[in-house]
């Protein structure tokens, strides 16, 4: 090994920019493998919550993520139906809303590499579970249960965070005060970026927020006031009009529904039985289809990844190669004096291909230290904002310095070869 390391000293301008060259590539596969593991992560944890539950949603609201500018009207009553159908387990109305209103209408089309801020909301009352997120770990107090005021949230890691909150402290949401009961640990998907509220203060920030949801409050509350003798002297389209007006309840707001199944029931049989039975109320989402729409997000993401490593793969071989096939002309004398001292084959294709290893390895190890430094940099730059990026995993680097080593021991391979093959009698004539 000293020797190689002393050969590779002799013309060290050579390898340190073969070297630099592998470490480039090595470099931008480690930070882009960085942000895929934190991608994949999230997708992974989108995909543990939509095949955990069936999602319903009001017809021609697609807002599916924290609800749209629609309606959102969704009748407690087609709710209550959707218990009685087979194989229904539980069912909860729900509210998803941004955490905060859009700067400007800008804002509202930009689209964050991490989970949105959200608030989520969901009967406490109700029997309803979502199979694959029953419980989160907490990092601090605990999960807003049954029985708790309106007043109370469960906030995720992230937002505590970014906006410096512990549990017991007052926290501002859309102009209203809450206090928070807990913490949710790191999970580094959803629900580090949502507040976990109960459904009645949700259904009335939402209200608040929907121009067209607070003018039909308005109008109730209006006709609610009506006597019955101003009513009987209205004509019968004002007396109409009323009617419908009394007939808004807040219970009726939401932006979706969930629906958990029974044990040992199919839930795509439940999903084609919502749908056939409630197909001009609600929209009905197959938690198989969901998966798979999601699963087609994060194969995009992972083919950029892969090219990167193709990329990395070519300019670390060819570098590679290049400077072994030097290396080899410039010392074919001293290899033909080795194989006459006894040298055989074997052991110089080894010596070389070794050489070219140690190369790759110190290029991947290079890339890899300056790629961690610039992902946990950046990192730290967003954590505050609770929008880290990346995600280091010290198995994911180990495998990229060993992908590195590997790399350089093929593309070695070529030059070890042909100096093996150099004959005793061609090598010793040739002149340095």
């Amino acid at each position: 090994m000293l020797e190689i390391l002393r050969n590779m000293w002799r013309r060290k301008l050579r390898t340190i920019l073969t070297i630099l060259g592998i470490a480039i590539g090595i470099f931008a596969f480690t930070v882009m493998g960085a942000m895929a593991l934190k991608f994949n992560k999230m997708i992974d944890g989108a995909k543990k919550y939509v095949t955990g539950q069936i999602t319903v949603t009001p017809k021609g609201n697609n807002a599916f993520w924290g609800g749209g500018g629609g309606g959102e009207m969704l009748p407690i009553d087609v709710l209550n139906k959707m218990k009685k159908v087979e194989g229904v387990e539980s069912v909860t109305a729900m509210v998803e809303m941004p955490l905060e209103e859009p700067k400007d209408e800008g804002d509202a089309q930009m689209m964050s590499f991490g989970a949105p801020d959200l608030i989520v909301a969901m009967d406490l009352e109700s029997d309803y579970r979502n199979r694959n997120w029953e419980t989160l770990t907490m990092k601090d107090g605990r999960m807003i249960q049954k029985g708790d005021g309106e007043d109370q949230v469960t906030i995720g890691h992230n937002l505590a965070i970014q906006k410096k909150l512990n549990v017991g402290d007052k926290m501002e949401i859309r102009g209203r005060e809450f206090t928070i009961v807990g913490i949710i640990d790191q999970t580094m998907t959803g629900p580090d970026t949502i507040v976990f509220m109960a459904l009645k203060p949700s259904r009335e920030l939402l209200v608040e927020a929907n121009p067209f949801l607070k003018s039909l409050k308005e109008q109730a509350d209006k006709a609610t006031n009506i006597s019955d003798k101003e009513f009987k002297r209205m004509s019968k389209k004002n007396q109409e009009q009323i009617t419908q007006a009394k007939a808004f309840k807040m219970e009726d707001i939401s932006t979706g529904a969930g629906v958990s199944w029974k044990e040992k029931t199919d839930p795509e049989d439940v999903v084609a039985r919502l749908k056939d039975q409630f197909k001009d109320e609600v929209i009905v989402y197959s938690p198989r289809k969901m998966s798979e729409e999601i699963g087609k997000a994060s194969a995009t993401f992972n083919a950029l990844i892969l090219g990167s490593a193709v990329i990395a793969l070519l300019v670390g071989g060819f570098s590679i190669i290049n400077t072994m096939m030097m290396s080899i002309a410039e010392r074919t004398r001293e290899i033909g004096i080795k194989k006459a001292l006894g040298a055989s084959s074997l052991v110089i294709a080894s010596e070389y291909t070794i050489e070219a290893g140690v190369i790759g390895f110190l290029g991947g190890l290079a890339g890899v230290g300056l790629g961690s430094f610039v992902a946990y940099l950046l990192n730290s730059k967003l954590m505050p904002e609770g929008a880290e990026i990346f995600l280091l995993e010290p198995k994911f680097l180990i495998g990229v310095v060993i992908f590195s080593l590997v790399l350089g021991m093929i593309a070695g391979l070529i030059p070890a070869l042909r100096a093996a093959r150099l004959k005793i009698v061609d090598a010793l004539k040739e002149v340095i």
